[in-house]
């Protein structure tokens, strides 16, 4: 049995992904080529924070993240010749001590660490990175580029969990972690994070021009549906809060959810605005606080950047939030990040209740978070507008 398969088979054991999803990987993998953990990645089955996991636990050597790939030290890089990162595959992440991590898509090639550590004069560590992502940190790095693996290529910048904390409904603070500067989901320590409230009530400078993907042209899309797209642009557009925002986007996916919700990002925590459907209606909703790194499904969401379309892992953490949002794990949700000036300042949320989540249209939906984050720019400059 081969690494991706091994690792898939620990992600079904511990609930992450499901049979089926598993099944739908193979068959992008066989398009696309690449990696079976990375089409579980991209298709958003699977966190890349619970993929990391796996793949260590697999391998039995550590994780190499996108915390440590975007931040390699120039000695690490002038150890590490361009000819065998392109050959191997692998990228130096950290020289110390004369040992040279590397990280690799199989650390256990005995013949790539032999060589490396011939040509390099240093012990070579090795280390896992997920394929996406080392092939990102090589074009990065070494301006290196390979031939098929635009199918599974990421845009987001993932961010390992915090220690895990108490799941709490209606706490007015999470206490935070000790012991230094506590870095937050994207990566900025949280002193300097911008929360969803600071972008509302708070002058600031709204970012370039962000290009929105054109309109779905599917048979299964919003091509047929032209009135509905039109009235959320024209609520957006006009969206005098952050209410009005959310009235806009439960009213569009009104048909394509049984409950849709909307949560800000807090410096600690995740908390719940409003929202439409059983348990997610009223004040029930705003009275929802999870921390951050507390292990949720928002945590595998943020950590993507990008959407969530998948299970609900049975964890503690997801049990407890469940409990309160209506009693039961829904069987599938879509979790949509919303990213203003680079950070993710809310997350919609959508779920089938007791029944299936319908297969989403993900382009169409990317352009809703996209037109959404436009909004709440909108929001911003009419703020300092009215500051000046």
């Amino acid at each position: 049995m081969g690494l991706g398969e091994k690792v898939a088979d620990y992600l079904l054991e511990h609930g992450w992904v499901t049979r089926d999803q598993i099944v739908e990987a193979r068959r992008t993998q066989g398009f696309f080529g690449g990696e079976l953990a990375s089409h579980l990645l991209k298709l958003g089955y699977v966190g890349e924070s619970a993929l990391g996991e796996a793949l260590t636990e697999v391998t039995g050597v550590p994780y190499a993240s996108w915390e440590h790939l975007r931040a390699v030290p120039a000695n690490a890089l002038g150890a590490m010749p361009e000819r065998l990162a392109e050959r191997f595959r692998a990228c130096p992440i950290r020289l110390a001590d004369g040992h040279l991590r590397v990280a690799m898509l199989n650390p256990k090639d005995a013949v790539a660490i032999r060589e490396i550590q011939t040509a390099t004069g240093w012990v070579v560590e090795p280390w896992i990175a997920t394929e996406p992502r080392l092939y990102q940190a090589l074009e990065r790095w070494y301006r290196l580029r390979f031939e098929g693996t635009k199918g599974i290529s990421l845009t987001g910048k993932p961010h390992p969990p915090t220690a895990a904390s108490r799941l709490a409904k209606g706490a007015e603070e999470v206490p935070a972690h000790a012991g230094g500067t506590e870095v937050g989901l994207d990566g900025h320590p949280l002193d300097a994070e911008v929360t969803f409230d600071d972008y509302l009530h708070r002058p600031g400078e709204l970012v370039s021009d962000r290009e929105i993907p054109p309109p779905p042209t599917s048979p299964d899309s919003d091509a047929g549906r032209g009135i509905a797209w039109a009235a959320l642009d024209e609520a957006l557009a006009s969206a005098r809060n952050r209410s009005d925002i959310a009235e806009a986007l439960f009213a569009f996916c009104a048909g394509r959810a049984s409950r849709t919700g909307l949560f800000a990002i807090g410096r600690d925590a995740i908390r719940g605005v409003s929202g439409r459907g059983r348990a997610f209606d009223g004040a029930e909703l705003s009275s929802v606080t999870v921390p951050l790194g507390a292990g949720s499904i928002f945590d595998t969401a943020l950590q993507s950047r990008d959407f969530y379309f998948g299970v609900v892992p049975g964890l503690p953490a997801n049990r407890d939030l469940f409990t309160v949002l209506g009693g039961r794990l829904p069987t599938s949700v879509m979790i949509l990040p919303i990213v203003v000036k680079e950070r993710t300042v809310a997350l919609l949320y959508l779920d089938g209740d007791d029944g299936p989540l319908p297969r989403p249209d993900i382009p169409l939906m990317r352009r809703v978070a996209a037109k959404t984050s436009l909004a709440f720019e909108l929001l911003l400059l009419r703020n300092k507008l009215r500051d000046l």
